[in-house]
Parts: C-alpha cells; sequence; structure tokens
C-alpha cells in the first residue's frame, strides 16, 4: 500500500490531522508489534513486468511518500518447483519503490517472519541517517518477529537512477525478499532521452531454503564434501534455475512500436553475474548504479550481482516477438549443476500479438570471464576528477581453513578478519556511545576517520573466483583494475574521469582499486555481494566522524528493538 503526500497547505484541515495522526503513529509506534497485521494470504503474486507508469511525474518539488509492508512467508513457484518463500506483501519481486530526488520517504515494515529481519537501501546515501540504513550488526538490529520498524529517510537531492532493496539479515534475499528503487529527476543527464520505461530484474533461484543451504556451505565438508582437504574450499551452492522478473520462463515485455525504452537491469542474484540482450536489438549503456554515462552501444551487457544498468532498446524493427536473453556465468561456479538451464528467456513483443520467439542470438561471442564491462566503456557524462586522496587502505580476499575447526572448516577473510554480525549491539550504536574512543571485537575490521579524509582502497583478491564488492552509502572512483597484485608506481591508474559507481567486481586472482570521500558520518560497510560469501565473513566498515554520528537522532524503538534479541534471530 502506498500514500503520496506533496509538502505544500492542505485543502482541509480534517485531513491534515488524519496525516500528521498516521505518521505520529508510524513514528511512535514501532518496535512493539504495533501497527500492520500479518496478512494470512499465503499464495506469491508474480511481479514479471515491471512497465513504469509514463504518467508519473518527475519533478523537483519533494513529496513524502508512504509504504506499508509485511515480510511473511508464503508459497510460489518461480521455475514450476514450490517451495516456501520470504517475500513482501505476498509480491515477488518485492514492490516498486518510485520517488523522485529530495523526497522523503517512509516505508514501516512489519516483520511477520519467525525470525528477525531487516531492510536495506541499495545504494541510498542516507547522509545524516545512517541508521536506516538497514545492514544487521551494524547499523540497527533486526527486526524481531511481529514487531514493526519504520525506515524513514530523505533521497539526496543529487541522486538519480536505478536501485534496489534487499533483506539485510543473513541470506533472506536469497528466499525472496528484494524489490526495484528507481529515482526520478528532471537533472539526470539522461533524463527526457527516452519515451517509456521498463525494470527487468536477474535472480538466481534455489530449490531449499537458503538457511539449510548457508548451513551446509558453512559445514566442515561444504555443499559436496570438498571443503574437506582444502580440495575445494568454499564451493558456493549452484542455483536451480534463473529468473526474469521473478520468472524463469513466461515473463512478457508488451511494448510499443517506434519509440525509446529505458530498460533498467538490476542483478538480485546471490551468486550469479548474468550477460542481457535482445535478439535483433543493439544495446545503448547509459547508466551504471546510479551514474549516468556517455552512451556507448554494444549487444550484450555483462552484470554482476548488485549491480544495475541502464540501456536504452529502440523497439523499430519488424513487428513480432523478440527473445530477451539473460546467460547465467556458470563458468563462474566452482560447482556445477547438471539440471541448470543457463540460457533465461522473456519475450519482448510490439506491433503484434506475442508468440513464441524465432530470432537468433547475436552471432558475436562474448568471453566468459565473470568481469565487468570494461572500463574504459564507462564514461561519466557529468565529468568529475576525483580529488587527491589523504590516505590508502589495503585489503586482501582470501578463505581460509580455520584453526578453531580443526583445519577443515572454511571462512572468508578480509586481512586477517571474518566478519560476525553482532545481532544485539551493531557497531553504530558502539560508535554513537563511544566515538572514536570505541574499540570493536575482533569479529569487526573497521577503518575509522575522524576527519573528512580522501580514502584509496587497494585490494588485492587470493581467491580465483571474481567477488562483486559494494560500498555502503557513497559511490566511488575506479582507478583502476588487473591481474595479480597491485603494484605501487607500477599497477596503471586512472584520474581522468574515471567510472563511477557503488559496486564493482574484483577479478579473481587480480586487484581494483577505487577512491571515496568519507564525508558522510556513520558505519559503512564494503562486502562481497555474493551471499554466501558476506555470511561467511567477507565484509569489512569505515566509521567516518565519529563526533557527527554522536548527534544522531537514533530512534527509541531501534534502540528497543536490540534488547529483544535472542541469540541469532536470523536463522531457523
Amino acid at each position: 500500500m502506498i500514500y503520496v503526500g506533496h509538502r505544500r497547505p492542505y485543502v482541509r484541515v480534517f485531513c491534515g490531522v488524519i496525516v500528521a495522526l498516521a505518521v505520529l503513529a508510524l513514528s511512535l509506534g514501532l518496535g512493539l508489534g504495533l501497527g500492520l497485521k500479518h496478512n494470512s494470504q499465503n499464495t506469491v503474486t508474480t511481479n514479471s513486468s515491471f512497465l513504469l507508469d509514463p504518467s508519473f511525474e518527475a519533478t523537483s518539488t519533494p513529496t513524502t511518500r508512504y509504504y506499508e509492508w509485511v515480510v511473511g512467508e508464503a508459497t510460489g513457484s518461480p521455475d514450476g518447483y514450490k517451495r516456501t518463500m520470504l517475500v513482501v506483501n505476498n509480491q515477488f519481486p518485492g514492490p516498486l519503490i518510485e520517488v523522485n530526488s529530495g523526497d522523503e520517504l517512509i516505508v514501516n515494515v512489519f516483520n511477520g517472519l519467525p525470525n528477525g529481519t531487516t531492510i536495506h537501501w541499495h545504494g541510498q546515501f542516507q547522509n545524516g541517517t545512517n541508521f536506516m540504513d538497514g545492514t544487521n550488526g551494524i547499523t540497527q538490529c533486526t527486526i524481531p518477529p511481529g514487531s514493526n520498524f519504520t525506515y524513514q529517510f530523505t533521497i539526496n537531492a543529487n541522486q538519480y537512477g536505478t536501485y534496489w532493496w534487499h533483506a539485510h539479515a543473513s541470506t533472506q534475499y536469497t528466499d525472496g525478499i528484494y524489490g526495484p528503487f528507481i529515482i526520478h529527476s528532471p537533472n539526470e543527464p539522461i533524463y527526457g532521452t527516452y519515451d517509456r520505461e521498463v525494470v527487468i530484474i536477474l535472480s538466481d533461484w534455489y530449490h531449499q531454503m537458503s538457511s539449510g543451504l548457508l548451513a551446509q556451505y558453512l559445514s566442515s565438508t561444504g555443499i559436496d564434501g570438498s571443503n574437506v582437504g582444502g580440495e575445494n574450499s568454499g564451493a558456493e551452492p549452484p542455483p536451480d534455475s534463473g529468473l526474469i522478473n521473478g520468472k524463469s520462463t513466461g515473463s512478457a515485455l508488451d511494448l510499443d512500436p517506434n519509440l525509446r525504452y529505458r530498460i533498467r537491469l538490476i542483478n538480485a542474484g546471490t551468486l550469479t553475474e548474468f550477460v542481457f540482450s535482445v535478439d535483433s536489438h543493439p544495446l545503448s549503456v547509459v547508466e551504471a548504479d546510479g551514474t549516468s554515462l556517455e552512451p556507448v552501444a554494444v549487444h550484450r551487457v555483462p552484470i554482476h550481482v548488485a549491480q544495475r544498468y541502464s540501456v536504452i532498446l529502440e523497439t523499430n524493427q519488424s513487428s513480432g516477438s523478440y527473445n530477451v536473453r539473460a546467460e547465467m556465468q556458470t563458468v563462474c561456479y566452482k560447482l556445477s549443476n547438471p539440471a541448470l538451464d543457463n540460457m533465461v528467456l522473456a519475450t519482448l513483443t510490439y506491433g503484434a500479438d506475442p508468440t513464441t520467439p524465432k530470432t537468433q542470438d547475436w552471432s558475436d561471442a562474448y568471453p566468459q570471464d565473470c568481469v565487468d564491462l570494461n572500463s574504459t566503456m564507462l564514461v561519466p557524462a557529468i565529468t568529475m576528477d576525483p580529488p587527491n586522496n589523504t590516505q590508502s587502505v589495503l585489503v586482501s580476499v582470501s578463505f581460509q581453513q580455520t584453526v578453531e575447526s580443526g583445519g577443515t572448516k572454511t571462512l572468508a577473510y578480509l586481512n586477517n578478519t571474518s566478519w560476525q554480525a553482532d545481532y544485539a549491539n551493531p557497531t553504530l550504536f558502539q560508535l554513537y556511545q563511544m566515538g572514536e574512543q570505541t574499540s570493536f571485537d575482533s569479529a569487526q575490521l573497521v577503518v575509522l576517520n575522524e576527519d573528512i579524509a580522501v580514502i584509496d582502497v587497494v585490494v588485492n583478491n587470493y581467491d580465483d573466483s571474481s567477488h562483486p564488492f559494494h560500498l555502503h552509502g557513497h559511490v566511488f572512483w575506479i582507478l583502476g583494475e588487473g591481474d595479480g597484485s597491485y603494484q605501487p608506481g607500477i599497477s596503471a591508474l586512472s584520474l581522468i574521469n574515471p567510472p563511477r559507481r557503488d559496486t564493482l567486481t574484483i577479478p579473481g586472482f587480480g586487484w581494483v582499486s577505487f577512491r571515496f570521500v568519507a564525508d558522510n558520518p556513520g558505519l559503512w560497510a564494503f562486502h562481497c555481494h555474493i551471499g554466501w560469501h558476506m555470511a561467511a565473513g567477507l565484509l569489512m566498515q569505515f566509521a567516518s566522524l565519529p563526533s557527527r554520528v554522536q548527534e544522531f537522532a537514533i530512534p527509541s524503538y531501534a534502540w528497543q528493538q536490540c534488547t529483544m534479541q535472542n541469540g541469532n534471530p536470523v536463522v531457523s
């Protein structure tokens, strides 16, 4: 359910009173199980076509938008296999959030699950509202079963583009808790260069609940027993299928001919990089993770977990139906699934009634190298060179057999730290109480800056797999990447309008260097977005401006919910 209210005087005082009471109830009644009732419906409704409403007004006039969500269990079969799913409002993918830059967003989340949960707003800056970032163990405790949490924050006035939201507690979003988050703005450089908009969400899918797979993945033997002796340590569970807008087959886009469509691509998967294409239709890439780009023509777009792209497609070919392709890059998996069909198909039709497409894939092959589009292709439309750095951080990625388990259990490490969430005492709350004197426990790798800093981060990947890493609350400049380890003064870096985004891929046995301005107060996670890897410990944090953090107005219900935790609340 959505409510929209404009920031202007209400015509009737009565209406103003009702809205004020509603907001007051949302703001004060949370953490106590007040508000929404658990929806008893237990069958999933599939959102298989996200055609954005062309009447949505992109404006610079701020608006307050209210959403009411219930997170719960439901039965669904996205690929024909019936299983229990975790969903919002019984929808899969979850509800669309559509806002303008500068809008205030209020989402009242009622947790109808038997375990705790949180919702993260992927890519949102959250300047001054880090406590609304929705990161379990870092910016909040999980929402206890039967309780509410109201996420309330203002969209940055200079932020626009394609984003998404998802659960950020253990591996819950793998089971269905995710959806699109679109920010419009008349100031976006590519605004007005297209006629219509479509959202396409790509994801991998499993037949088992992620909690069971995670327990097996983290066990001494691993998914297939090959963890023993380090033969194939850290091998992730391969998915059972791939989905386009919540379906393995049958997703359909009914478009109009002779128009320019902005297709907003989102990879909401847990493990899989996809390569996206549409038969007979070249694509023009115009956005990456919220940054508008100089248009670049391609046949295919590789998109790793948590990344987003916008591409322009023109419906100017012969009338009829065409294959939409999302090829799962199974070469990136450590384990295979013989039953997996790695070519996920949907149908795009215009100027005719839909039929089963007989169109052919592009003839040019795309290299299966598990990395992003070449960085030379991602030229920001608004030129912005990075400022000079004031600090450097060196990070290594590895998977190690731990001594504690007798040398058999594999965990993921950034430097010498394997992250574990502190469910009852988030690191933000610790920083709020102790400031720069905070002493974090050994499971937290935290880089703390009392003053604004310009930080260069170099990540050396000592694992054979590529890793899509996301930095919360920031956009960074990608300075360089390559094979092997970074060599200071030798490895090539670019400081002239380099690509800017919030999620990048670190190549297997390779390195990346990126730069960001640490001027956003709070605790910001930097982690691999492969769900199994984050749960295994591949996460660190940047703590910025602790004195400003101590001025935060963290809601009382957020503190109260930390007193309601009971052990590990997100694993059945």
